[in-house]
Parts: structure tokens; C-alpha cells; sequence
């Protein structure tokens, strides 16, 4: 079967990601986790001794935080270099209960994994966000609860780079969209918007290889050299500084009670 491009520019995208990421149980990073976790716990969601399934898992981020109290947690993703950390992650924590699965959620069949869980999640991914795909997780568990971006999203070394390649730099829909969809179905959910702010330091190098995913997502040609003077300019001494702010919005709900 041929591959769709965009899928495939999609997989590269967050395979190029991968590395750069932060340990997901970095004490800075997980505490910041944890704070989501305690807030999506509070709305409803509850994955102490359950099955949770983690839809768009990256590396890991929810998926190792809530192993410990969790029966089980499988993590699925469309990157396998992002699975691949994922796995390494959990067993240099010593965590046996973790499982992935390399899948691209929108084109998954739910019939493979109808009822299994306990909990869905799906954090600052793009896999879950029109009605079906929230019917298909749904499906999956009894209680379902979503992370993303909320309209806002700030960082200045990232806008500056846009705008050299003509680009806005915008919010992902993400929440936004599954809101949307929630209200579409009828579905009552309860919400919670809250604010992040996290920062990053990297060598130069890196942080045009991470520039250059963002851009070739957009479809267009990345200007490296260009982008690197530009980044040398805001940090002569090459090691390039960034912060980020982004206005989030957390949704728990319940899907349709299946029949007997």
C-alpha cells in the first residue's frame, strides 16, 4: 500500500524530536507532571491500580509518571524512535509494567483495544481532536481525559525563526479542537485551563535541528544558514536559550456507557 507523505512527514517530524526531549523522569519535568496528574485526578480521571492507555505518548511523559501507582500503562505512538526512548526510559527506572505500541491513532482500528482500559489519555497530541477519534478513544476506556494547547504559545527565539521563513508561529488547535468535538457529541466533561512555563538549554546545533523539524513540518525549505547567524546574533556565545509559555486546557469525561 503507498504511503501518504504526510504521514510520513508526520513520523520524521517527531523521530527528529525525539532525542531532544527531556528525560520524562527528570525531577524538574516530572514534578511538572505530576502537577497535570494531580489536577486531572482531582476532575475524575483515576489510574491507581487500573489499565491506562496513553494515546500519542511521545517519550513517555504520562505514561512513566503514572506507571508506579498504575497496573499497567500502554503507551502508543506513531514514532518509533520516540516508543524506543520510551522503553529505555522505563527500564532504567525499573518499571515492568509499561507496554507500547507503534500505531498511528487516527488510521487504528478501536475494535483492537474496545474496553481494555480503565483510563485514556491523550497529552499535547494531535492524534486525538475530531469526533471520531474521540469516539475511538472512547471505546477504548471507561474514563477519558485530554491535555493540549489552549490558544496561547510563546517563545521568542522560536518567533523569530518563523519569521525569517515567512511563518506564523500560532498555537496548536489541540484542546480546542477536542472541546469542540466533546460539544458536538453531547458529551459533559469537566475543565480545567491552566498556564506552563518551561525553558531549555541547548548547543546550537541542536537547537536548528530541532528549528528545522518545526519548519519542514510547515512545508517549507529550512534556511540554515540563515537561521543559524540569526540564532548566533541572539546568542554569540552558541549555546541558545529558550523559554516557552502556553496556556493549556484539561478535559475529563465519560464516554456513552456500553451495553451489557
Amino acid at each position: 500500500m503507498e504511503k501518504d507523505p504526510k504521514d510520513a512527514g508526520a513520523r520524521l517530524f517527531w523521530d527528529r524530536k525525539a532525542e531532544g526531549y527531556p528525560s520524562p523522569l527528570d525531577p524538574a519535568t516530572l514534578k511538572a507532571t505530576r502537577g497535570t496528574l494531580s489536577m486531572m485526578r482531582r476532575l475524575g480521571a483515576e489510574w491507581r491500580g487500573r489499565d491506562v492507555l496513553d494515546i500519542g505518548c511521545g517519550t513517555g511523559l504520562f505514561a512513566l509518571a503514572m506507571a508506579p501507582a498504575a497496573r499497567r500503562v500502554t503507551g502508543t505512538d506513531l514514532s518509533p524512535r520516540m516508543l524506543a526512548r520510551m522503553k529505555a526510559e522505563a527500564a532504567a527506572a525499573g518499571l515492568r509494567n509499561v507496554g507500547t505500541l507503534r500505531a498511528d491513532w487516527k488510521k487504528f482500528p478501536a475494535a483492537a483495544l474496545e474496553g481494555r482500559f480503565a483510563l485514556a489519555v491523550a497529552s499535547m497530541t494531535s492524534a486525538v481532536g475530531t469526533p471520531a477519534e474521540v469516539r475511538k478513544m472512547e471505546a477504548c476506556a471507561e474514563k477519558c481525559a485530554y491535555v493540549g494547547w489552549y490558544g496561547v504559545r510563546k517563545n521568542p527565539v522560536m518567533e523569530a525563526v518563523f519569521r525569517l521563513h515567512g511563518l506564523p508561529y500560532r498555537s496548536p488547535e489541540g484542546a480546542s479542537r477536542v472541546e469542540r468535538s466533546l460539544k458536538a457529541l453531547g458529551r459533559r466533561f469537566r475543565k480545567k485551563v491552566f498556564r506552563e512555563v518551561w525553558r531549555r538549554e541547548e548547543p546550537l546545533e541542536k537547537a536548528l535541528r530541532d528549528a528545522r523539524a518545526h519548519i519542514g513540518m510547515n512545508g517549507v525549505r529550512f534556511r540554515k544558514k540563515e537561521a543559524g547567524e540569526l540564532l548566533l546574533k541572539l546568542f554569540p556565545g552558541g549555546t541558545v536559550r529558550q523559554r516557552t509559555e502556553a496556556r493549556k486546557a484539561l478535559f475529563v469525561w465519560s464516554g456513552p456507557k456500553r451495553r451489557p
